[in-house]
């Protein structure tokens, strides 16, 4: 098989398609000719979605309505491959973090990822044809940051989703993985706070390729990462981190 795969006809789900790593995906399966659905919390950037690519299931819905959320799922029918994207940073100091933002940052970032993939791969199994899952991480997973502690715990619970999804769907032929960036230039890393943007500065400062990465980047493993070209790859955490782990300095 030559490194070329065509996704046309596919049904995809991206969630949190409305901007960033989300929206790039979202038009890389678009302009391949996939059957593409997302959600997003925000109506406004859903609109302009609908607006631009015309063709896309683009659905308002707060992820963190569990009900909610797997109705509109389950309403976009079988689904070959899932990307969870959406997710919530809450920047705060660890003494200064309370209940409600450490619960909205799991509820984002790990129990709507649990209903979705519940919801998806139940179509998946029911079907056996099979299929492909990537769950959207951080570089902040393999250590310590200051302001992200709630953050990178919720992500740290998707790595090891992750690789229970791998243990338990892989026999019906449905692989997961996820994907661990650092800096990406997206609209989530467009912030004020002096001591986060400290924080993304050192990140890039220690990179090898010394900048921020592109989202196409990341949407160029992703797509890898779903298709049949990474058909033994499954329950792995896939960095792109522009040589940062490989610094110790």
């Amino acid at each position: 098989m030559s490194l070329n795969y065509s996704f046309s006809g596919k049904r995809v789900l991206v969630t949190g398609g409305g901007q960033g790593i989300g929206r790039q995906l979202v038009q890389r399966f678009h302009d391949d000719g996939a059957v593409v659905f997302t959600v997003d919390k925000n109506p406004g950037t859903i609109e302009q979605l609908q607006k631009e690519l015309p063709k896309v299931t683009a659905v308002a819905v707060d992820l963190t309505d569990w009900d909610a959320t797997k109705k509109v799922i389950e309403s976009f029918g079988a689904l070959d491959h899932v990307v969870n994207n959406a997710a919530i940073i809450i920047p705060q100091p660890l003494m200064e973090v309370t209940k409600e933002t450490a619960s909205l940052q799991f509820d984002v970032n790990v129990l709507a990822c649990i209903n979705v993939v519940q919801t998806t791969a139940k179509g998946m199994i029911e079907l056996g044809s099979g299929g492909s899952f990537v769950n959207i991480s951080t570089l902040g997973i393999k250590g310590a940051a200051p302001m992200t502690a709630m953050y990178s715990a919720s992500k740290i619970a998707v790595e090891m989703l992750t690789k229970n999804m791998s243990a338990e769907l892989g026999p019906h032929n449905i692989r997961a993985n996820c994907v661990a960036p650092n800096v990406v230039d997206t609209p989530m890393v467009k912030v004020t706070d002096p001591v986060v943007l400290d924080n993304l500065n050192r990140f890039i400062a220690r990179n090898s390729i010394k900048r921020a990465i592109d989202p196409n980047e990341v949407a160029d493993l992703v797509l890898f990462l779903l298709s049949p070209l990474s058909a033994m790859i499954t329950g792995e955490t896939v960095m792109i981190d522009g040589g940062f782990m490989a610094n110790i300095l």
